[in-house]
């Protein structure tokens, strides 16, 4: 049963043995059928019994070595066999520790992947969510943009007189610069964010393309590591498919050619490597992204509250303004009531001396009729001459006076009217600083940004802010009160 599989080191020597053996049973077939060497029948034994025995002894002797040869050939086998078997499990035991190795490695190079993965989707999240809130932070300020806009269009609504370049206005500018300025930086930080997005993706499906293919070749090998009995040739099994794969692929694609165990891992480390390197670009990027949106939070805010502060001492000054105005005002028509009075009675005056004044007139008049040699100029006549004069020139003192006190009155009357002229440009002004304050706040209100809104920022940012609007408020009064001054 044994001599079927012929090994190098026995296919020689079996047909030997067979010939050997052959011999002996063609000599045993001549004696026992009572034949010559040469073939022709007897009927009696053709030797003596000392030949008879020495044939005897020669067969024994024959079949002895032949058993002998046998053992021989069968202790060979058994060595051969034990041989091989001993090789084919050694071989055995290497290729399933290379493929339990090769397991191994795959497995600690896909969980790398896996974990770089889990990397790459967070720091996609993160970026989102930074995204998401730099696009919300700029939409906020283009809505308070325009806004700014029309504050400082509303302002320049006011009367001539109160047309000053003040405190408000550089607040309002600088507020608008700063708006402008902060969309810019926070358009150029989410450009900076969907660049970042766009590599995380390219690398996420790089690293998902990476996985599925390692867990591919990890059920293959596991397939591998776990066959007990072999497929036949060509009938179905994963080698057949995985080799009709490749022999459809074209020897010229980069598909087709035999990847290294050095060129696998190699690839996967620089995939790892890389994707690690976007991720702390896009690391950077997020905190130069929040920076800038902390930037732009705390300079709004200080804006604003510079522009508030701002508004705030501009209407207490033209309230204050306005009021000692009216004082003013009270007082001059106070004057103008007092000057009217005194004028009536400087009127009534000079009425009641046209009756005395008419009076010696006619008495003058009557006297200058008498007879000619009667009318002489006596000292009633003088006298009389005296009172016309002196009355006349009452009169007169009078009507200057009355003169003096109208020009009086009439600039009294235009100082009134110039109060009550800047009295209303002060109403108006302060009517139109109010809208605008109303304005900001609501807008400020509206688009949701509010000192509170700091602290989604960080506490570095809300204490930055209110150092910075400490400070920018206390030069901003000193400003003031030196253009008040001024």
């Amino acid at each position: 049963e044994r001599m079927g599989d012929f090994t190098p080191s026995n296919q020689g020597q079996v047909p030997n043995m067979l010939g050997f053996g052959g011999d002996i049973l063609d000599g045993a077939d001549r004696y026992m059928s009572g034949r010559s060497v040469d073939g022709n029948a007897t009927g009696t034994p053709p030797t003596m019994p000392h030949q008879w025995q020495r044939n005897t002894k020669n067969l024994v002797d024959s079949s002895m070595k032949a058993q002998m040869l046998s053992t021989q050939q069968r202790v060979m086998s058994f060595g051969t066999q034990r041989t091989v078997d001993e090789k084919i499990i050694s071989i055995n035991q290497q290729s399933t520790s290379a493929l339990r190795r090769n397991i191994a490695e795959c497995e600690a190079l896909k969980i790398r992947a896996e974990k770089q993965l889990e990397f790459v989707l967070r720091e996609t999240s993160l970026v989102e969510d930074e995204l998401h809130l730099g696009e919300g932070l700029t939409e906020k300020l283009k809505e308070l943009q325009p806004c700014i806009e029309e504050a400082i269009a509303v302002r320049r609504r006011r009367p001539p007189r109160e047309q000053t370049r003040d405190a408000v206005e550089r607040a309002l500018n600088e507020q608008l610069v700063g708006c402008k300025h902060s969309i810019r930086k926070l358009v150029a930080s989410c450009d900076e964010f969907r660049k970042d997005l766009a590599q995380l993706k390219a690398c996420r499906q790089k690293l998902e393309e990476d996985i599925e293919t390692k867990n591919h070749a990890l059920d293959v090998d596991r397939e591998a590591l776990q066959l007990e009995l072999g497929y036949a040739t060509g009938l179905g099994s994963p080698a057949a498919s995985a080799s009709r794969a490749v022999a459809s692929l074209s020897p010229g694609s980069p598909s087709g050619a035999v990847n290294t165990v050095v060129r696998r891992e190699q690839r996967t480390e620089n995939m790892v490597e890389e994707c690690e390197r976007i991720r702390l670009s896009c690391e950077r990027h997020r905190a130069k992204g929040r920076v800038i949106q902390e930037e732009a939070v705390v300079l709004e805010l200080e804006s604003r509250q510079i522009t508030l502060q701002a508004l705030a001492r501009k209407m207490d000054e033209t309230e204050r303004l306005k009021g000692q105005l009216e004082q003013s005002l009270a007082s001059v028509s106070a004057e103008l009531a007092s000057m009217e009075d005194s004028r009536a009675s400087v009127e009534q005056s000079i009425n009641d001396f046209q009756g005395p004044l008419s009076l010696a007139r006619s008495r003058l008049t009557i006297r200058d009729s008498k007879p000619g040699v009667e009318i002489v100029r006596d000292s009633a006549a003088r006298l009389l001459e005296k009172e016309i004069l002196d009355i006349e020139h009452s009169i007169r003192r009078l009507q200057l006076e009355m003169a003096r006190q109208t020009a009086e009155i009439l600039r009294l009357e235009q100082s009134r009217s110039t109060l009550e002229a800047d009295i209303k440009d002060k109403a108006d002004a302060l009517s139109l600083e109010q809208e605008c304050e109303t304005l900001i706040q609501y807008v400020g209100e509206r688009v949701g940004l509010a000192p509170s809104d700091a602290a989604t920022f960080g506490a570095a940012a809300a204490a930055a802010a209110a150092a910075s609007i400490s400070a920018s408020a206390a030069a901003a009064a000193a400003a003031a009160a030196a253009s008040i001054s001024a």
